[in-house]
């Protein structure tokens, strides 16, 4: 379509000058023509007036060319329109089926997963209960973890496929205690990096499992790019959530929340999870405010505004 309207302009420039120097050529030679005749009757009636050849100002007739270009170009987008769109499906179609091919395979393979990860889960947990030994009781803790890990990526592969159309669970739960219970979760997930919670009761209305879902994978982030002995900062504090780390810090800030974007290559992970925090924080309309330097670590401040119980 690009090359069509190219080549339209290219030709309407074309048609435009050389009607534009038609146009002037015969005024030219009209001039030259009154001018002869006045000499001439001058001439011929013994008069003494003077001829003057007359300056071309305007030209007469540029607005049917004009008029011409224009009906043109509404004939060719009015062809050009169907025919682009027709040809940009045709061209589309395999991406898009390639697309719901892959979408449809990691459904499938999440749901395959599913069913074997929960019989290990439960037979994990049943495990920790009766472990007596303090050695296995932590390796029966590590194997409960991996399968967290496990179901925490299922949700976000089967997130990022359905986020544009994802349908909010509404309900109103009190955010400080939520905080306070993945806290505790947190400080298992890396020893030598301390997670510290402070916070006052706040009610708000939202979907918990996807709010949890964002928290959840910001604080994971700060953990995996925090040095030993660092510390993670998490703070509710009137109608802001407050995530504060003195890690690494991020390169391109700017980027980090576009789907498969991942600043180190070295590292697992798929480049969701800032992602995911991103389209929660778009469908619960929250603003996300993240300041980050190298090597100086990364805050993320969340405005909770729009979901707050009044």
């Amino acid at each position: 379509m690009s090359i069509f309207l190219l080549l339209f302009i290219a030709l309407g420039l074309l048609y435009y000058y050389k009607e534009r120097n038609r146009l002037f050529q015969e005024l030219k030679v009209l001039n030259k023509l009154e001018y002869a005749e006045c000499r001439h009757m001058n001439k011929i009636l013994g008069l003494s007036d003077t001829c003057e050849m007359k300056m071309i100002d305007t030209i007469d007739g540029l607005q049917r060319v004009y008029r011409d270009i224009a009906v043109a170009f509404i004939v060719l987008l009015l062809f050009l329109l169907p025919s682009g769109y027709y040809l940009a499906m045709i061209s589309l179609r395999p991406m898009r089926e390639s697309i719901e091919t892959i979408d449809s395979f990691i459904n499938g393979i999440v749901h395959d997963i599913n069913t074997p990860l929960s019989v290990i889960k439960l037979n994990a947990q049943t495990m920790q209960l009766t472990l007596q030994e303090t050695l296995h009781v932590e390796q029966n803790r590590r194997i409960l973890q991996g399968i967290d890990e496990i179901e925490s990526l299922e949700e976000q592969l089967l997130f990022s496929l359905k986020s544009e159309r994802y349908v909010l669970d509404i309900s109103e739960f009190d955010l400080d205690q939520l905080l306070q219970e993945r806290t505790l979760f947190y400080k298992d997930v890396r020893k030598s990096v301390h997670v510290n919670y402070r916070g006052s009761m706040l009610h708000v209305k939202a979907d918990k499992p996807l709010m949890k879902r964002m928290i959840d994978n910001i604080v994971h982030n700060a953990i995996k790019f925090s040095s030993r002995d660092s510390e993670v900062s998490i703070r509710l504090e009137g109608e802001r959530l407050t995530i504060e780390d003195y890690g690494i810090g991020m390169k391109h800030p700017q980027e980090v929340f576009n789907k498969y974007y991942r600043e180190d290559q070295s590292m697992k992970g798929l480049g969701l999870g800032l992602y995911i925090v991103a389209s929660v924080a778009a469908l619960h309309q929250l603003a996300i405010d993240l300041v980050s330097k190298p090597q100086r670590g990364t805050r993320f401040v969340i405005d909770l505004k729009n979901i707050k119980v009044i």
